[in-house]
Formats: structure tokens, sequence, C-alpha cells
């Protein structure tokens, strides 16, 4: 694709092509102002104006589709791939804020700044689906990162929430680092930022600078891993995840996640994709070792977010799949499957895991705890909760019929038919290990009554209801008629 100078930088242009974003930004600044000016009582209504302006940005990206816009000199663009990630992470974070009234009742957190940070790391991970130069890439990725330290030390009182807050800052400054120093590699071999000028250039100095485009495509990959907590570089996930507020879980796990893979397929499809027999192993192992460490993790985790944590570990590696089977790529079919195969997926996977964590969030504060002998006994206290989190725990397992059970069996499909035979099977096999962790949660829920919490019915508010509702609607609906999501991402024009 040749670049086009556009010489005007107007507000109608900027809206024409973000206006989703416009609205978020916009939102969190009047939400930044009313908290100087409201009085305290009336503070607590702010959310709704987060979620309100999710929704109408979410009807604004709707509004996209099928076409294809830029900005800035491509600097940014709008194109079909970019918005179906976007509604992905409108509704990850609508979820959240929503699940996030009934945890905020119970816990101190500043409700207004806790709202407009949530907005701004979605519109960070919105401009990382939207970018197609290195620069735009990192600030989305550090408006994300930076927003998301803050939201998951936002407890402030809270030695955990502190503890992970720190981490996560440290090791996503390395994260910042390596992405940076290999971008450097990419500028200083093409003499652009531009991510499509980039690639034609780094096609043309393969032979003569292999090395070199090998070590700046290791270390974004390195540095966008650990953001993804993928295999090897996901020592930070458990305790973060452990110390973040539970809905704040919930949004690393789903938003942040799914802005690394739109990340992850941008740049290495277009940036080094003419190469891709030279570097796809790389993604091939690092699938491979993700599902099997985060598997083997959970098995032994006793903490029902730690578990979470290695299980999403896993879930990313198989998320990288679609991805690494490029490599035996026979023409553009193939990509548009892989893309396909990975939104559905992690459609199934978002909201699974964000009905999962909504429900974690209720019966973590009944107990009193975050074990998973807190689920003891769920069906008796309140048999909703607990078959609700049955289709979540069984849509990430892979079982019929529910959302996640089609994503993989996509995926294995795709792995299949790419000749990664030994990536199916260990999919496979994966897949079946997990039913280990997930089943032992169901069977506290509905077997362990005597070890049961001498507690009334959980308290579950409307709030955490209508996140249950609308997640577990999802998971079901596309374990049932997954054509309704698949024939809409196979009839899409990803990149115009």
């Amino acid at each position: 694709m040749a670049p086009m100078y556009d010489p005007t930088l107007t507000f109608a242009r900027v809206w024409a092509v973000l206006s989703p974003e416009v609205v978020l930004v916009l939102t969190g600044f009047l939400i930044m102002v009313l908290d100087l000016f409201l009085p305290k009582q009336k503070k607590t209504y702010l959310p709704v104006l987060g979620l309100l302006a999710l929704a109408v940005s979410f009807g604004l990206v709707l509004t996209h589709f099928g076409k294809t816009d830029q900005l800035a000199n491509i600097m940014v663009i709008t194109d079909d791939y970019g918005n179906m990630f976007k509604l992905l992470f409108l509704a990850g974070t609508f979820l959240t804020l929503l699940m996030s009234h009934d945890f905020a009742q119970h816990v101190k957190i500043p409700k207004p700044e806790y709202t407009y940070v949530l907005l701004f790391a979605t519109v960070g991970a919105m401009f990382m689906a939207s970018a197609l130069d290195l620069i735009t890439l990192f600030v989305g990725l550090e408006l994300l990162s930076l927003s998301s330290y803050i939201l998951v030390a936002i407890h402030r009182s809270n030695a955990k929430a502190t503890e992970g807050g720190m981490k996560y800052l440290i090791i996503g400054g390395v994260a910042s680092a390596l992405f940076l120093y290999g971008a450097s590699f990419v500028y200083g071999l093409s003499g652009t930022t531009n991510i499509a000028v980039a690639s034609q250039a780094l096609y043309g100095l393969w032979f003569q600078y292999k090395v070199l485009i090998l070590i700046s495509f290791v270390l974004i990959l390195a540095g966008i891993g650990i953001k993804l907590s993928i295999a090897p570089f996901h020592m930070w996930t458990p305790d973060t995840y452990e110390g973040a507020p539970t809905p704040i879980t919930s949004f690393l796990a789903t938003v942040s996640k799914a802005a690394g893979f739109a990340f992850v397929f941008r740049i290495f499809i277009w940036g080094y994709s003419a190469n891709i027999k030279e570097w796809y192993m790389f993604l091939v192992v690092l699938a491979a070792l993700s599902m099997i460490v985060g598997n083997l993790a959970a098995m032994t985790a006793k903490n029902i977010k730690r578990m979470m944590a290695y299980s999403s570990i896993a879930q990313a590696g198989y998320l990288l799949v679609p991805l690494a089977v490029l490599g035996h790529a026979k023409g553009e079919f193939n990509l548009w499957q892989s893309i396909s195969q990975m939104v559905f997926y992690l459609a199934a996977y978002i909201f699974a895991t964000a009905g999962a964590f909504a429900i974690i969030s209720v019966v973590n504060r009944d107990a009193g705890n975050e074990t998973i002998d807190s689920f003891a006994g769920l069906y008796k206290r309140s048999p909703f909760l607990a078959i609700a989190m049955s289709f979540f725990l069984l849509s990430m397992a892979g079982l019929p019929i529910t959302a996640g059970f089609f994503g993989k069996v996509f995926i294995i499909f795709g792995a299949i038919n790419g000749s990664f035979y030994w990536l199916a099977a260990i999919m496979f096999v994966t897949s079946v290990a997990s039913f280990y962790y997930y089943i032992g949660v169901m069977k506290r829920m509905f077997v362990d009554f005597e070890t049961a919490l001498p507690v009334s019915a959980v308290r579950v508010d409307s709030s955490v209801s209508v996140t249950v509702w609308i997640s577990l609607l999802v998971t079901v609906v596309l374990g049932i008629v997954p054509n309704l999501l698949m024939n809409v991402l196979n009839n899409l024009k990803w990149f115009g």
C-alpha cells in the first residue's frame, strides 16, 4: 500500500475516522471535570455516563463497517479489522464497568477516577487496533498500559493491589523498552515508521540484513509477549491478577489481551509477512509452550483468580495458533480464515471470562476469601450463579453447547488444514487436561455441600445479574448457532 499524504487535519476529518474514540475521550474529560464540582452523593452516577459513552461509541463503530479511511498519512486507519476488535473492546469494557458497580459498593475506590481511567484505557486499545504506524501503535500501547497500572493499584489501602500494580508497572516498562528497541531496528533499516512501507523495505533488505530484521522481530515479539502474558513472559500475571480489583482482573484478561492480539496480527501480518517462513516457528513454539505451562500451572492453583490467570496464559496460547499456522498458508483465503478463527474465539473467551469474573467477584466477597473453596456449595446458595459459572468454565474448556467449543474446533481444524498436526494435538490434549481444574471448581459448587460455608443465599446486585445474563446469552447462543457470528466474520473486508 502506497502512503497517501493527507494535508488536512481538521476536527471533521478526525471525527470521520475516530468518532468512537473521540466520544470516549470527551466523556472521560467531562467526568473528570464533573468530579471537581459535583457533590459527593451525585458522583456515584458518573459511571452511568461512562456506560452511555461506551454504548454510543459501540453504535458509531457499527456505522464504520464496510468503509476504509485513514488519517495523518496512514498513521491511523479505519477498516473492518480494527472495527471488529473495537467492538470486542467496547463490549468487554462495558461488562467490566457494569460489574464494577457492585464491587464499588463494598470496596472503597474513587468511582469517577476509576471510570475515566477505564475509558482512556479502552481508547488506547482502540488505537492499537487502528494503528498502521509504529509511533501510533506505541502511543496506544502506552495509553492502555499506563491506565492499566493505575487501575490495578487503585485500591490503595490493599497491599496486594499495590504489590500487583508495582510488579505490573516494572514488567510493563521492560515490555515497552523491548518494543521500542525492536521498532528502532525497523526504523533504522527502513527509514520509516509506517508499517506498510517498512514491510516493503524489510523484504528488499532481507538477504542483506536478515539477522537485524530477525532481532527486531524477536524484540517486538518479546515486548508484546509480556503484555499478552504468553509463556515464558508470563511471570507477572498471577500476582497482578490476584492483587487487582476483580473487575479490573477481568479487564486485563479480556480487553487488554484482545488489544495485544490486534497489535500482533496487524504488525506481523503487515510488517513481516513477506518472510513469514523464517519466523513462524517462533510463534508455534510460544503457542505450544503457553498451552502447556498455563494449563499445568492452573492445576496447582488454590486461589481462583490465580487459576484464572494461568488459564488466561493457556488461552493466549490457543489464540496464537491461527497466526502461527499462517507459516504454511497457501493464499489470502488462509489469512482471512485465521483472522476469523481468532476473532470468534476471542469473542467467546471475552464473554465467558467477563461472566466468570462477575460471579467470582460476588462469591469471593460473600465468602470473605478468594480461594477455590469459596465456591463450595454455591448451587445451594445461588443455583443461577452456579449454573452460569458452569457454562463459562465449560466454554473456556471447550465443551458443547458453548461458544468456546466451536472456537476451539475452528482453530484445531485450521491447524490440521495447515498440516500442523502436532500443534493441533497439543491444543486438544491441553484442552482435555484443563477439564481437571475447571471441573474441580464445578465439583465444589455442585457436590461439596459438606464443606459449604454456613451462609445464606448469595446477594447478587442487579448490575452483576445483567453482566452474567449478557455473557451467558452470548456464550450459549454462539454455542448453538456459531454461524451467527462466523458468517459475519467470513464476509468482512478485513483490510479494505
